[in-house]
């Protein structure tokens, strides 16, 4: 069995207006009609400026940075600002709220005995045996087989 990889793949990328993809701003307007509508049945006068503000925060906050949306950044941000203070204030009320959302404090703290700590013995890994190919040939690809050394089958 073999695997060949293209490297020519390109991620495609539609946009919609002003540089923003027309999947945030379909995503924003359906928000800001669904706010609209709950908001116009209970506040009638202030519908429309939540609508529109609740539209226009949700485009920024599905804006991707790195692959992940701004509002998921946000929340790693909250929650890794709560850790280090639960961390270093742990009878403190940041530190009961961090224990009371059962946050893993221990994680803040590292250990470098563990970091750096060698592999463990018991794994068998024995890299002799691994093949490199100086030039890639149309035909070469990835290819798995039973054991090390032993022929690939071919199509």
């Amino acid at each position: 069995m073999a695997a060949d990889f293209k490297s020519h793949i390109l991620l495609r990328d539609e946009k919609g207006l002003f540089g923003i993809p027309f999947k945030r701003l379909l995503l924003g307007g359906v928000g800001g009609g669904m706010t609209y509508t709950v908001f116009n049945l209970a506040v009638p006068g202030w519908s429309i400026p939540v609508a529109v503000v609740t539209a226009l925060l949700i485009v920024v906050l599905t804006g991707l940075h790195g692959g992940i949306p701004l509002w998921e950044r946000l929340i790693y941000r909250l929650r890794g600002s709560l850790l280090l203070a639960a961390a270093r204030h742990p009878r403190s009320p940041i530190g009961q709220l961090a224990e009371a959302l059962e946050l893993p404090v221990e994680l803040v703290r590292l250990d470098g005995a563990r970091v750096f700590a060698p592999p463990t013995p018991d794994l068998d890994i024995d890299l002799r045996e691994w093949i490199t190919f100086a030039h890639a040939q149309e035909t070469d690809g990835l290819v798995f087989v039973d054991s090390p050394m032993k022929e690939a089958p071919h199509d």
